[in-house]
């Protein structure tokens, strides 16, 4: 299996400045990280020889000796990602930059996870070699799924149209099928933290609260750059609010009023050809729906305070972008007096936001602070732990 490169909490403090900042000088990445010159000088070049950054002249047009920038080097290491739908799976090739180099989307025709497992390697190598990319140079596969997991790490409790995931061996078939690392988390996180990490621009929305229309209402947070998760994995829920047993705001609840109206689609990839006499439908739904939404938003600006709300899942673009419009259609009352509700927005992922968040995992365990969850890290102050010399 590919070693993942092991760098200190301070080199990845400085990688996750330079993607941030899209191209910083050293004077500059000393003054933000509040290091000494020195350290950035000795850290920067551990990086380098990595290549994972770059230091090329700034050619802005100003005068004199031009500035060094450092840039993240994109193309340098890879990762895969996984999602699902009712009868598909999808799965992505991205680079550092979260741009998709190679897709693949398959029917699912298997109740065993095993099966799944091994579709989707296979998948991710035919991508490889079509790219030339080396497997050495995969830092890892992350999976998305539809489901929530029990007080054991291991358990999953899939959503009940996928019943493949249902019987507790769907993370371990995941993890023993691919060569690579694998790293399982739920939708709406994975949407949360690909949100997070690539779609901002210069602004870095934190936190950032995620709603996830997929077969459910599910959702995600990002809180001090850590997706969070709770106790087990299974936080930030607003389809609670939603009893299955009424109408939801929900990817399923959606299909299933197409139905009733006569329209037969199976899954979300046939939505992006809904057909003209269905409009309706889907307009009566989208009404509906966002006016449900806004509980979620106030709700969630109450809990959590968010700097951004990110509407986004499994739904066509154009079906985001109307659901956030409703919305905001009407105003929607502050949490406490005079505390307005956070900014809503479209996600800039669109339909691929589980599966480009899913290969976000591996780059975040990787290079990002927020994946160290312990501040007296041993990779502290810029340096690696000596390896133990085992006893003789």
């Amino acid at each position: 299996m590919p070693a993942t490169p092991e760098l200190s909490l301070n080199e990845r403090r400085l990688v996750e400045l330079i993607f941030k900042n899209k191209g910083v000088a050293r004077v500059e990445l000393a003054q933000l990280s509040g290091m000494t010159g020195a350290t950035v000088t000795r850290l920067i070049a551990s990086l380098l020889d990595l290549g994972l950054i770059t230091e090329e002249p700034d050619r802005s047009g100003a005068q004199g000796q031009p500035r060094r920038l450092l840039q993240l080097q994109a193309r340098r290491f890879f990762a895969a990602g996984v999602t699902f739908s009712v009868t598909r799976m999808e799965v992505v090739v991205i680079d550092l930059s979260g741009s998709i180099l190679a897709t693949r989307s398959m029917e699912v025709r298997t109740g065993r996870p095993e099966e799944v497992a091994e579709a989707a390697q296979t998948a991710v190598d035919d991508m490889l070699a079509e790219l030339s990319i080396l497997k050495s140079d995969v830092l890892g596969i992350g999976v998305s799924v539809p489901g929530n997991f029990g007080t054991a790490s291991n358990l999953l409790k899939a959503h009940p149209f996928f019943p493949a995931f249902e019987d507790g061996r769907a993370i371990e078939a995941f993890q023993k099928a691919f060569d690579v690392p694998c790293h399982v988390e739920n939708d709406g996180t994975s949407a949360a933290l690909g949100e997070y990490v690539f779609a901002s621009e210069n602004v870095v929305h934190d936190p950032l609260f995620f709603i996830h229309i997929g077969h459910g209402v599910g959702g995600g947070a990002v809180i001090d750059g850590k997706p969070y998760g709770g106790a087990h994995g299974n936080a930030c829920l607003p389809g609670v609010l939603y009893p299955y047993d009424q109408p939801r705001p929900s990817g399923q609840d959606l299909l299933a009023n197409l139905k009733k109206a006569g329209f037969h689609l199976r899954d979300f990839e046939d939505m992006g050809a809904i057909p003209p006499a269905a409009y309706s439908t889907v307009s009566e739904w989208i009404t509906r729906a966002g006016a449900q939404l806004r509980q979620s938003v106030r709700i969630a600006t109450a809990f959590f305070d968010p700097a951004r709300i990110v509407v986004g899942g499994r739904l066509p673009g154009d079906l985001n972008e109307r659901l956030v419009e409703t919305i905001l259609s009407v105003p929607i009352e502050g949490p406490s007096r005079g505390l307005p509700t956070a900014p809503v927005s479209v996600s800039r992922l669109g339909v691929h936001a589980s599966a480009v968040g899913a290969g976000c995992v591996p780059f975040f365990r990787a290079f990002f602070t927020g994946a160290v969850a312990n501040s007296g890290s041993t990779y502290l102050n810029g340096r690696r732990p000596v390896p133990r010399t085992p006893a003789p």
